[in-house]
């Protein structure tokens, strides 16, 4: 049977722990996992392991269009000295949370993965936090928000489902 994914209000300590001066846009999910797991490090390379073939067309597509506007046409962001989730850089990490996240000119984004012991497995949160710069950063969200709503909830069922054994170190 397949975990429910809940949207919720955007959790407190995942404003906190964004560590952004304001915040544009917020939202939360939330699913109930058949699992445990060691620390929301693992949690957060489940969620962002393997992503579907639509995603990856999805930001191929996304890379062409941005590039003539001086975005990064690929996501690049420098390693903080804590390793990376993926193609996201740590910027904090503890067993229950960890956020990963970029600033760019547009733009400075964080996602916050979360990690509660359930009865039977693990209640994972994830929230993406955005402030906006400028006008472009404007226009930007405007437009990936509705690929982004369906890319939190698809990436997060997809972790809720996933049977296979996604280790600390795993990309």
């Amino acid at each position: 049977m397949a975990n429910k994914v809940l949207l919720i209000p955007t959790p407190s300590a995942a404003i906190r722990a964004s560590g952004l001066s304001h915040i544009d846009f917020a939202d939360g999910y939330s699913a109930q996992v058949d699992r445990s797991y060691v620390d929301a490090e693992q949690a957060a390379r489940a969620v962002f392991a393997n992503p579907p073939h639509a995603v990856r067309c999805l930001m191929a597509l996304r890379n062409g269009i941005v590039a003539p506007f001086g975005l990064k046409a690929s996501i690049d962001l420098s390693d903080r000295g804590l390793g990376k989730i993926d193609v996201f850089p740590i910027i904090s990490s503890t067993n229950a949370e960890v956020v990963v996240g970029g600033d760019d000119k547009h733009l400075d984004f964080r996602i916050w993965i979360s990690i509660q012991p359930g009865v039977e497995g693990s209640e994972v949160t994830i929230s993406t936090l955005v402030k906006i710069n400028n006008l472009l950063g404007r226009v930007y969200l405007f437009a990936i928000m509705p690929f982004h709503k369906r890319l939190s909830r698809s990436l997060l069922q997809l972790a809720a489902n996933r049977r296979d054994n996604v280790s600390p170190e795993a990309r």
